[in-house]
């Protein structure tokens, strides 16, 4: 009998350590997708479709995570696909806010294997 296959997952993070984190804590979960980059996510989500999208908000380019979903957004695929924001930069009107421009849940950094997983599924039930 063959095992079930795990969700797709696409996570943009800049950093380097914050990337190899994110295998850590969910490559037993999820077929993670991992992009660096705004352009590498395109990339990425017009090659593979992701049934779940966890998107840092400071991508250390001139284009955020925010203009990141927006763009994703527009592509039928990805309209209702369940969206995870995560960011350093916390403060107490982000989530709102983050809830505004699409985002299912909100993730403060540094984060716990299961606050993340947590997020995951709050999303994903939001989205079913």
């Amino acid at each position: 009998m063959s095992e079930p296959s795990k969700p797709r997952l696409l996570a943009v993070e800049d950093n380097p350590e914050t990337r190899m984190l994110l295998r850590y804590f969910l490559q037993e979960h999820f077929d993670l997708l991992l992009a660096a980059t705004f352009d590498e996510a395109l990339e990425l989500a017009r090659q593979e479709h992701a049934e779940v999208l966890l998107l840092d908000i400071n991508l250390g380019e001139q284009r955020t995570g925010i203009d990141l979903l927006h763009e994703l957004r527009e592509r039928l695929t990805y309209r209702d696909t369940p969206a995870i924001a995560f960011t350093a930069y916390a403060r107490p009107e982000d989530r709102d806010r983050f809830l505004q421009e699409g985002f299912d849940e909100y993730l403060t950094k540094p984060f716990t294997r299961q606050q993340l997983l947590k997020a995951i599924e709050s999303a994903r039930n939001r989205r079913s």
